[in-house]
């Protein structure tokens, strides 16, 4: 592992939290893809989880009161299926077949984004939580981008944004701890993995202060689409460089 590789995931991680913290969304969808093309794509994957379930932590201390609890034991149960289906997946493609999911993942997670479509919200059931769950624990466990299928059963339902946030974050802990939890027991937390997402600690944080500075200084839904177009490119871009490479 190279003293570069180290640069470019702090610079990355900065960048991912700067616009987590700015937009609410983004720090996998930013981290993963483009660390996954520099470095192996299976230790991408797990040194993003990491560093989201720390920024995670200390984000839900902060909204805990808002949370809408009778949503969670749903989407906890689907957690519980979901996530040994994605490390099921990560352990048994090769590095190509998943650079090209994660970019798949990110150009339509980002579509979802832009377009903000929701599930019919007066159709409400222990079912739809489960399957929401489900889909998100695989997807994290297998990319660590799990947002988009709770993001889009919750856009809709918690129409106030600090119960919508805070509901969401309540999903991600467990979520995380799980995922990290799986890949302990197979073997992908090694210490090049420990090594980046500690040098990256520090830059996550820079990257919350420096957007909780920008939030009041820009127009935060201008630079939310120029993110998401961003995103998009990103996502085609890795998917390309997969299949040519």
């Amino acid at each position: 592992m190279s003293a570069e590789l180290v640069v470019f995931a702090m610079v990355l991680a900065f960048t991912a939290a700067t616009i987590q913290s700015v937009t609410g969304f983004g720090f996998s969808l930013t981290l993963v893809p483009l660390l996954a093309v520099a470095w192996e794509p299976k230790a991408a994957v797990p040194v993003s989880l990491l560093l989201a379930l720390a920024t995670n932590v200390a984000l839900l201390a902060q909204v805990r009161g808002q949370v809408t609890m009778r949503r969670l034991p749903g989407l906890y149960l689907g957690l519980i299926i979901g996530i040994p289906l994605g490390v099921l997946f990560l352990e048994r493609v090769d590095a190509d077949t998943l650079q090209i999911t994660v970019g798949v993942v990110v150009f339509a997670a980002t579509i979802l984004l832009y377009l903000q479509p929701s599930i019919d919200a007066g159709h409400d059931s222990f079912g739809l939580r489960l399957g929401a769950g489900a889909m998100g624990g695989a997807l994290t466990s297998a990319t660590s981008m799990g947002g988009p299928p709770v993001v889009l059963y919750l856009l809709g339902r918690e129409t106030e944004i600090d119960r919508y946030r805070a509901t969401l974050l309540a999903y991600f802990l467990p979520s995380g701890v799980l995922a990290v939890t799986a890949f302990v027991i197979v073997g992908r937390i090694d210490s090049d993995v420990l090594i980046i997402t500690a040098a990256a600690v520090p830059a996550v944080v820079a990257g919350i202060l420096t957007g909780g500075w920008l939030r009041t200084h820009l127009n935060a839904e201008r630079f939310r689409r120029i993110v998401l177009g961003v995103l998009i490119a990103t996502g085609i871009s890795v998917t390309i460089l997969a299949i040519v490479g």
